[in-house]
């Protein structure tokens, strides 16, 4: 339904979770099941798909698809990847992979350093933040589903995601580490040492 401003003459706030629940999930798993016959268990393998992607569409589909066709043909799975330790290596895989929901989300924090010191903070400090609305970077990720709202504070929308950039900025911190090392040597070192 259109809706532009309410009764009241205020606009209308879009507030749709576009998330799969669990049951959504188990739905589509049973309708791939009924086609497929792999004997797997549709409300497990939906509970553990939502435990690590709280049901965000673009993950679950990407989580499916690799079970269905990446995993299950290999020969440790004997043709069939449905179940908790094909899961686990399709997260797994995610992880690792380059795709465009990663870009889009590498692309927000090093666009918006503000947001790259909340999510760090929570991570590495533990700190918790109370939303305020009106932040631009904390609007847009909310609106991505990169973060999601609890009890009136930021958290990471999904364990997918908070795993995700745990490793980004481990990896970040390592790089610039080493850098700051190197940056330390004594230049005199490399001439008497003949290297320049």
């Amino acid at each position: 339904e259109h809706q532009y401003n309410s009764p009241w003459n205020i606009a209308a706030n879009f507030n749709i979770d576009m998330s799969f629940s669990v049951q959504e999930i188990e739905g589509m798993l049973a309708e791939y099941e009924s086609e497929h016959s792999t004997n797997m268990r549709t409300k497990e393998m939906a509970e553990l798909l939502y435990d690590y992607t709280s049901g965000y569409p673009f993950l679950v589909s990407r989580m499916c698809k690799m079970i269905d066709e990446e995993l299950s043909s290999q020969t440790k799975y004997n043709g069939n990847a449905w179940k908790r330790e094909g899961i686990l290596e399709a997260v797994r895989n995610l992880l690792i992979e380059k795709n465009t929901l990663f870009d889009s989300l590498d692309a927000k924090i090093a666009n918006y350093p503000e947001l790259k010191n909340i999510l760090f903070k929570m991570l590495f400090s533990g700190e918790t933040i109370s939303y305020y609305a009106g932040n631009a970077a904390i609007e847009m990720a909310l609106m991505f589903g990169f973060i999601a709202i609890r009890k009136a504070e930021i958290v990471v929308a999904n364990k997918i995601f908070e795993t995700r950039l745990y490793n980004q900025f481990l990896g970040e911190e390592t790089v610039l580490s080493d850098y700051r090392s190197m940056a330390s040597v004594d230049k005199n070192q490399f001439i008497r040492e003949g290297k320049l």
